[in-house]
């Protein structure tokens, strides 16, 4: 039986400094591969990401930073997505807190509404 296996890029790669988001299909499972925000927390990338919520069956992040994870808790906040999130120990961990940082580093100069806290939690629950 053959598998029929289907990358499609949302953003970043390609030597582009942008967000990463890679949706990868594998008969009929969709696996959202990071689901990065660029530092100006663009509409743009979430629009893209936006278009395809409805069909991700589980997230796989690699890596803890707001290019690879930035808009994981505005997924979960504004697209209702409850799928498995899948990551090692350590972007688990680092991401959660480098996402606890952004949400205190914006909330404390601006009115940032972006996302909660308590989003940030589930999204690592």
């Amino acid at each position: 039986m053959t598998s029929i296996i289907r990358l499609t890029p949302l953003s970043g790669g390609g030597g582009s400094q942008g967000p990463h988001s890679y949706l990868l299909n594998v008969d009929g499972f969709h696996i959202l591969l990071d689901c990065g925000w660029d530092s100006k927390f663009s509409m743009d990338y979430i629009n893209e990401l936006g278009k395809v919520a409805g069909k991700i069956d589980a997230i796989l992040l690699s890596y803890p930073d707001q290019l690879h994870l930035g808009a994981l808790p505005y997924l979960i906040g504004h697209f209702g997505m409850n799928c498995p999130v899948y990551a090692t120990v350590p972007v688990y961990k680092m991401g959660q807190m480098f996402l606890y940082d952004t949400f205190q580093s914006f909330h404390n100069v601006e009115d940032f509404n972006l996302y909660t806290l308590d989003e940030v939690d589930i999204a690592f629950d």
